[in-house]
């Protein structure tokens, strides 16, 4: 395989094992990642499963259908997942041969895999094939790893540890670097492994911008957008729209926008439900974004006490209000900008909803809610992304 790196600039590859059929971040983040590394003057790959579609969006020109698409994520007991140590082996003799292939062509120029969203079968599959590579190989080569999620916080918390230091004997620093996109779980993810972590703003947000906000639109709009998952408040949602508001004389007219999937609708006393497609392109997101007035974020406070939402940072980006559940990343970064106000108890609807019209009117709130706006703006962007990127960049020897 070319990878068309002549120059000596690194060969940057994303890594994405499971799609997730086009739901969620993956594809607007790799789009993100790829225009942040044609910024510095990189090259960019994606490597996706074999059977995904051509010209995915986002990723286009640079998708390369090379990996296994197995489903190692498949939901099932512990005993079914080990029985996929087979399925995961596998994949990682293609990607070695795949690897063999470019480190093999003649370039000079580092080759930078990066994944961002996994399991431990998958990060299995990676070392699995890292390991077949000849010492000389894996001298070009380096692994930066993306968490999310508080692994260490997991039953499987030993499995990682135990990848951490096999990747790390294989690519020893610089060659492996852990990266991850909050500072709470940074630290933890670093107590833990005993292995410092970069933290990396969120960078597929460049499509929002900021329309001003409607505080007197009727209805006013309160969307829960992505797809419908229990960890994203989907039984909270439920209760919130099919709450009665007949004992709510005052209250203006709201409407709660949501995907089709998930199936929200009152018993004609509750809030007015309207279902849009389940998914979205960039362009009808950022339309539905610019016309909602309030984002619905009743997460589970578990899930996300140390995790990122990339619809969160979208949120106060396009100054929209949001609403988040207490104990969460969300809530202590609004805490940061005096908006405290905005963490709501979920488990009150009538309070809910008779609090959106005055957190909406009020200026106090805006004006922070822009405040912390400017500072996102340009924390969580492309160019904050590449200037990342590049310090990384900086620490492989030339």
């Amino acid at each position: 395989m070319n990878s068309g790196n002549s120059t000596g600039q690194p060969l940057f590859i994303s890594l994405i094992p499971h799609l997730m059929g086009g739901e969620g971040h993956i594809l607007p983040y790799h789009g993100a990642v790829r225009r942040s590394v044609e910024s510095l003057g990189w090259q960019y790959q994606a490597w996706v499963p074999q059977d995904a579609e051509a010209n995915l969006e986002e990723i286009g020109d640079r998708q390369w259908n090379i990996l296994l698409p197995e489903d190692l994520e498949a939901e099932g007991s512990m005993v079914a997942k080990i029985t996929r140590l087979p399925q995961a082996m596998q994949c990682g003799d293609v990607l070695a041969q795949q690897l063999q292939s470019l480190l093999a062509n003649g370039e000079n120029g580092p080759v930078i895999l990066f994944l961002e969203r996994f399991i431990h079968l998958q990060l299995f599959a990676i070392w699995w094939g890292l390991r077949q590579l000849s010492p000389q190989a894996r001298q070009r080569l380096h692994f930066w790893l993306l968490y999310r999620r508080d692994v260490h916080l997991d039953q499987t918390r030993s499995v990682y540890h135990w990848l951490h230091q096999s990747l790390r004997k294989l690519l020893p620093p610089p060659q492996c670097q852990f990266l991850t996109d909050s500072e709470s779980l940074g630290r933890s993810l670093q107590d833990y492994f005993r292995q410092p972590f970069t933290v990396m703003p969120i960078p597929h947000t460049d499509f929002a911008e900021v329309v001003p906000l409607s505080v007197k639109a009727d209805p006013i709009l309160c969307w829960w957008p992505g797809s419908p998952r229990e960890e994203k408040g989907w039984s909270v949602m439920g209760n919130l729209v099919s709450f009665p508001t007949d004992n709510l004389p005052n209250l203006p007219k709201l409407k709660v926008i949501a995907a089709e999937a998930s199936g929200l609708k009152n018993d004609g006393k509750g809030i007015e439900v309207h279902l849009i497609g389940d998914r979205l392109t960039r362009e009808e997101y950022a339309a539905w974004l610019n016309q909602v007035q309030v984002i619905l974020l009743p997460y589970d406070r578990e899930a996300y006490a140390e995790r990122t939402s990339g619809i969160f940072t979208e949120a106060i980006i396009a100054e929209r209000l949001p609403l988040v559940s207490p104990a969460t990343w969300m809530a202590r970064e609004l805490e940061q900008y005096g908006l405290s106000n905005l963490v709501v108890n979920w488990q009150e609807p009538s309070q809910v909803w008779a609090d959106v019209a005055p957190k909406l009117a009020d200026p106090i709130i805006r004006r922070r809610l822009a405040a912390m706006g400017q500072t996102y703006r340009q924390r969580h962007s492309l160019e904050s992304y590449a200037k990342t990127l590049q310090q990384l960049g900086d620490l492989i020897p030339s």
